[in-house]
C-alpha cells in the first residue's frame, strides 16, 4: 500500500499542486490531454530551478480575453467536457467547496447567486481538473497533507485588500479541517483553489510518520521568496498505519 503526502511548507495552489503530482509520476501526456480536452487552454511543462530546489512548473496559457463565471457555468462546462467519472466527481466536489465558501462569506444563501471573480477563469478550471486527473493516476491508497504554510498580511483580490488566509480560503480550510500555520513571508501563499483540492483529497498529518519513501516530487510556485517556492510531495511505503498520527 502506498500513501502520498502534500508537504504545503511554502504554501499550496492549483498549479503547485498539479506540478507536484506530474513531478511524482503522473503521466505528464495524459494529464495534458485531460486538461486541453476541457478547457480551452494550453499546458507548458518545464523544469525550473528554485532557490537550489528542481522543481516541475507548469503554466496554463489560457486566452487573452476571460470574464468571471458564475458557479453554475462552471459546474455546465465540468459535466459537458466528457471527464472520466472520478475526475467529474472531484472537480465538482471541489468548486462546490468553494462556492459554498464564498457563499458564507458573503453572506448569500443561494449559490445561484454566487460569481467567482479569480477562481472562475479557464486556469482555475484547468488546475482543479489536472490536479484531480494526476492525483487519481498516481494510484496511492491515501492522501495526506502536513500543515500549510499559509502566509502572512494582506492581498489584493476583487473585493478589496483582504487579511490572509483570505475569507473564503479560511472557510475551506475549516470545512476541511486542514492544519495550517501563519508564516514569515506577507503574501498569499495559500490560494483558495490549492485549499479546496487539499480539503478534497486529503486528510491532515501533523508530522511525517515512520515510512520508507518511494518518490519525491516538487511542483513550483509563482511567488519569489527568501526560500524555495514550491509544493512538496512524497509518495511512502505505509508500514504504520498514518491514522495513528491524524486526529479525527
Amino acid at each position: 500500500m502506498n500513501s502520498l503526502i502534500f508537504n504545503p511548507f511554502s504554501g499550496a495552489a492549483g498549479d503547485m499542486i498539479l506540478g507536484c503530482t506530474m513531478d511524482l509520476g503522473a503521466d505528464r501526456n495524459y494529464v495534458k490531454e485531460i486538461i486541453e480536452s476541457a478547457v480551452p487552454v494550453s499546458v507548458s511543462i518545464r523544469d525550473v530551478v528554485k532557490r537550489g530546489i528542481r522543481a516541475l512548473d507548469v503554466k496554463i496559457n489560457v486566452p487573452e480575453h476571460e470574464h468571471s463565471r458564475t458557479y453554475f457555468e462552471l459546474i455546465d462546462i465540468i459535466k459537458d467536457a466528457k471527464l472520466p467519472k472520478d475526475i467529474e466527481l472531484s472537480a465538482l466536489d471541489i468548486f462546490s467547496k468553494m462556492a459554498e465558501a464564498e457563499a458564507h462569506v458573503h453572506g448569500k444563501d443561494d449559490l445561484e447567486k454566487v460569481h467567482f471573480h479569480e477562481v472562475g477563469q479557464n486556469d482555475a478550471l484547468a488546475d482543479v481538473i489536472g490536479s484531480s486527473a494526476a492525483i487519481y493516476a498516481l494510484k496511492c491508497d491515501s492522501v495526506y497533507c502536513m500543515p500549510i504554510n499559509v502566509g502572512s498580511g494582506t492581498v489584493r483580490c476583487a473585493h478589496g485588500n483582504l487579511p490572509v488566509p483570505a475569507p473564503a480560503t479560511f472557510e475551506i480550510l475549516k470545512t476541511g479541517k486542514l492544519y495550517f500555520k501563519g508564516g514569515t513571508d506577507e503574501k498569499e501563499l495559500l490560494t483558495p483553489t490549492g485549499a479546496a483540492i487539499l480539503s478534497h483529497f486529503t486528510k491532515p498529518i501533523e508530522m511525517f510518520p515512520s515510512c520508507v519513501v518511494c518518490s519525491i516530487g516538487y511542483g513550483a510556485g509563482d511567488i519569489e521568496l527568501d526560500g524555495p517556492n514550491v509544493l512538496q510531495g512524497i509518495i511512502i511505503e505505509q508500514n504504520i498505519p498514518l491514522h495513528n498520527h491524524v486526529h479525527e
